[in-house]
């Protein structure tokens, strides 16, 4: 009964991270047994520590999640199930080499590491209800983002001024968020309470589905009317096992622009960016 507990608790702690204070609200969200393909009673037994899940529904389970193929956190979770499965540590240590000291790695892991703790640090999530309010419509979705970029007061005339947006429709997308909890909001002011934070997404369920859909078609529409500033393309040809490689690299170089933002810069010296990395299969086209 006890040996599980390790493994049920840190199913808990990214349950809670995800934004989920329950765990049946967070087994219905991400389709419940058709997303799993358990019962809530057997879910419910793994956080609890009652028993551990057969080894194939690990995936199932990381992808319901969310958590990235080669992260810490499937790392974390992969390994105390496999402790708790031999009882010891002893296997995990004749299988895993050491790490290398911080100081020994090349630059370009440095980099890694280090933008990996900070964007630990800096993680939050919302929850559904706060998705949904978050993506009701373009103007909303748009003052979240720039709120979020942006440290400080903000008065609705220079949101307005910075994304186009009229005065009205910018004060309408600002009381709805702040009905939310997703910001402050003092007359013609608004400051973000997740400013400079890195909002995870929700993983992509039948449930949250229409919240994704919704957030892609925002962003797609946003992009097109913005200015692009930096080009990089290339074509190659490839396995999918190289391609699965190199989709974990590129998300890692992604998430590096989160070393080198600032929500406190000088707003008349600094702009908000959108770093949007996509790969795009050419042929053949079947």
């Amino acid at each position: 009964m006890a040996k599980t507990k390790t493994f049920g608790s840190i199913l808990t702690r990214l349950r809670r991270e995800r934004g989920f204070s329950g765990a049946y609200k967070f087994y219905k969200s991400v389709g419940g047994s058709k997303g799993l393909g358990f019962s809530f009673v057997s879910y419910w037994d793994l956080e609890r520590g009652k028993k551990l899940p057969k080894s194939w529904r690990l995936k199932a389970i990381m992808a319901a999640f969310g958590i990235e193929p080669g992260s810490a956190e499937e790392r974390e979770l992969v390994r105390a199930y496999f402790r708790e499965l031999s009882g010891s540590e002893e296997l995990l240590q004749c299988l895993s080499a050491p790490a290398p000291a911080v100081g020994d790695l090349p630059s370009r892991e440095l980099a890694e590491t280090a933008t990996h703790r900070t964007l630990s640090q800096l993680s939050v999530a919302l929850t559904p209800e706060q998705w949904k309010l978050r993506t009701r419509d373009m103007a909303t979705n748009v003052c979240h983002n720039f709120l979020a970029e942006t440290a400080g007061w903000v008065t609705v005339r220079e949101l307005s001024e910075a994304t186009g947006f009229k005065h009205e429709a910018v004060r309408k997308a600002l009381k709805v968020l702040a009905s939310g909890g997703l910001l402050d909001l003092s007359g013609e002011k608004a400051r973000g309470r997740f400013t400079g934070k890195v909002i995870r997404l929700q993983p992509l369920t039948p449930e949250t589905a229409p919240v994704r859909a919704a957030l892609r078609k925002s962003w797609d529409e946003l992009l097109a009317a913005s200015k692009r500033v930096a080009l990089k393309r290339t074509t190659i040809r490839m396995t999918k096992a190289n391609l699965d490689l190199y989709c974990q690299y590129l998300g890692k170089a992604v998430n590096l622009a989160a070393s080198y933002g600032n929500a406190s810069e000088n707003r008349q010296d600094s702009a908000i960016y959108c770093v949007d990395a996509g790969i795009f299969k050419l042929f053949p086209k079947a």
